[in-house]
């Protein structure tokens, strides 16, 4: 649903703008993603390059991962220059597993969330946490993002129904109510807020 959710929105802003987009899968395979996409009728656009780093972790095991992935970004900021507007890293929880975390996890963290912001990227960064938990890790990233989108399954009527929540939006007023999604012929779909 996560990955299905970021395909779609930077999916629907290509296509809008013609400008280019970065999706950088660390765990998941480009084949797995494709098949994802098919699966809910997503059509991806050409100007969206996919990175696939699950080779690179099994020939890097010591490779500095965050670093790499600013690398990365600046690298196509400098080939595509504005038109390079939005990024998405999935996930930070992988990132994380191949990171040494240490007392300067926040440090890092806050550089990598700053040389993004530098690049006037529209950034989507995944994460897991558990039911309840706050928006933070290791590297303190829910008080360093702009903001934090929660999907999740609620329970109701004897089904289960997939939802968006959104905790936080900064300089944007915004609902907090839990929203429905389902996926379409189109991608994912926000069917409206949940009723009690």
């Amino acid at each position: 649903m996560k990955s299905t959710f970021a395909l779609t929105t930077i999916s629907h802003h290509l296509s809008r703008t013609g400008e280019f987009g970065l999706y950088c899968t660390v765990e998941e395979s480009v084949e797995s993603l494709l098949r994802s996409s098919e699966s809910v009728g997503l059509s991806l656009p050409g100007n969206l390059q996919i990175t696939d780093f699950t080779e690179l972790r099994t020939e890097n095991q010591d490779m500095d991962y965050l670093r790499f992935t600013e690398r990365m970004c600046e690298h196509f900021k400098a080939e595509q220059g504005d038109n390079f507007s939005c990024f998405v890293l999935d996930s930070l929880g992988a990132i994380y597993s191949l990171t040494e975390v240490d007392v300067n996890m926040r440090k890092k963290m806050f550089a990598f969330f700053d040389a993004l912001r530098r690049m006037n990227l529209f950034v989507i960064i995944i994460t897991e946490r558990q039911y309840g938990d706050h928006a933070e890790h290791q590297g303190n990233e829910g008080f360093l993002a702009d903001g934090i989108i929660n999907l999740s399954l609620d329970r109701r009527n004897g089904r289960l129904v997939r939802t968006l929540q959104i905790e936080k939006m900064r300089h944007t007023r915004h609902i907090m109510d839990k929203q429905a999604m389902e996926p379409t012929t189109n991608g994912m779909t926000i069917m409206g807020p949940l009723i009690e």
